[in-house]
């Protein structure tokens, strides 16, 4: 055959059945290690993924303009800097992946349960834009920011 297996396609990765999938094994780890209830790590990194994409893309922007930033819409959208190609796939992954944080209000909920978390948990604090966790140590910080590069990529 001459085609070329979809599964190593990017199309693949944005259709694929199993979104969360770029969330293990971390998922596991802090499921297990803070003793975390059924998804709450998953919907942790996913709130994570969204600040760090923010971070990334809009440094100065607050959180709660993660759903402009994901319909390409607002004040916040519109006044961007040139962004590089990587910001772009960045963009483009970001849509697939928290598709249901285009709806404001489901962000501002999961970012109200996030701030609601110990802070020895959160790897972002969502009322400053861009601003890291004091409590939670650089390599775990470090670890996290790897894995939301690669899950954007």
């Amino acid at each position: 055959m001459n085609a070329l297996p979809l599964s190593n396609s990017p199309l693949a990765r944005q259709l694929s059945p199993f979104p969360l999938h770029w969330q293990e094994p971390l998922a596991t780890q802090l499921r297990f290690q803070h003793e975390l209830p059924g998804q709450l790590a998953n919907r942790l990194l996913n709130v994570e993924l969204g600040l760090f994409l923010l971070s990334e893309l809009l440094p100065l922007a607050p959180p709660q303009a993660l759903p402009n930033l994901l319909n390409g819409e607002g004040l916040v959208y519109g006044e961007r800097p040139v962004w590089k190609p990587r910001q772009h796939r960045y963009l483009n992954r970001a849509r697939a992946l928290l598709a249901p944080y285009q709806d404001r209000s489901v962000w501002l909920m999961a970012l109200a349960r996030y701030d609601a978390l110990p802070t020895s948990l959160r790897a972002f604090c969502s009322q400053s834009p861009g601003s890291c966790g004091s409590e939670v140590s650089r390599s775990i910080f470090r670890s996290r920011e790897e894995l939301f590069r690669k899950a954007l990529a």
